[in-house]
């Protein structure tokens, strides 16, 4: 049976607005950002507690968002960030451990959302080593996440065969986020479910859904912001896509804490979160 969950945030803001979720029993399973709690601020009182408790029924799975496993050169902050992952699964029971496919940082530049890279034997072979590692760190089922971005139309349909390749040697899963699909699907001009069937969809464990915004430039580009609703094309992608992950887990609902900024936004969040959750269980 698939389980339905959120991803939980830090600011204030989420727990205000998550919970009547929780005391509801609504959510199965919980996704927490693990390398969010590792900066000067730790991990808040409320995120604490909330991982306790689903850890406790294995119920926790974790998702990283700054290793940057496909940056070209290997760094101290790679070896920082893989030792501070054996603490952090010593420390808590995560179910398996995902990343993004792309990379973050590039010699001393960084970025705030994951960026693609070629699909060639070179990086293929330099990933599948960094995905080695990962693995050897989190001692348990570790997976990537697809991208909302890409080089152009061919590098979109090949991102699904692309994470094939890497996943392969270590037996991974793929995280299969349906609104950085959609993304694709929109600013490539593809079709969405023929973009669903270039993906492995046996080694679908998590599906991530969100909403986002359009860039303000002028130019019709959508972007994964996680800022928003869920629009209504990809709930109905995730009614289609669901039946056709036979290892399929957990759906997870992502919206920054930050998004979250009064009661009207809290209202929208919680309806938002239950129109998912009748999807995913109804």
């Amino acid at each position: 049976m698939v389980q339905f969950g959120v991803s939980v945030m830090p600011e204030p803001a989420f727990a205000a607005a998550s919970l009547a979720l929780f005391e509801e029993g609504l959510i199965e399973v919980i996704e927490w950002s693990f390398d969010l709690g590792w900066g000067a601020a730790g991990v808040p009182t409320f995120v604490d507690a909330l991982l306790a408790d689903y850890e406790s029924t294995g119920d926790l799975v974790g998702h990283g968002v700054s290793f940057s496993a496909l940056s070209g050169a290997w760094t101290p902050h790679h070896e920082w960030w893989l030792e501070r992952l054996r603490r952090e699964v010593e420390e808590r029971s995560y179910r398996h451990i995902s990343e993004h496919f792309g990379f973050i940082g590039a010699g001393r530049f960084s970025f705030a959302a994951p960026l693609p890279v070629p699909f060639h034997r070179d990086v293929v072979e330099l990933g599948r080593e960094r995905l080695g590692r990962l693995a050897e760190a989190a001692g348990r089922p570790i997976g990537l996440e697809n991208l909302a971005t890409s080089f152009g139309v061919d590098d979109g349909r090949n991102q699904g065969a692309f994470l094939e390749a890497l996943l392969q040697p270590v037996d991974g899963f793929v995280v299969l986020d349906l609104h950085n699909l959609w993304c694709q699907s929109l600013n490539l001009d593809l079709d969405a479910m023929a973009l669903v069937d270039s993906y492995p969809l046996d080694r679908v464990r998590e599906i991530h859904v969100s909403g986002g915004s359009w860039h303000p430039g002028g130019r019709r580009l959508r972007r994964d912001t996680h800022d928003n609703l869920v629009p209504d094309e990809v709930l109905e992608l995730l009614q289609a896509v669901i039946r056709r992950c036979p290892d399929l887990e957990v759906v997870i609902h992502e919206r920054l804490g930050t998004s979250l900024s009064d009661v009207t936004t809290h209202d929208a969040y919680r309806g938002d979160v239950r129109r998912v959750a009748d999807v995913v269980q109804g």
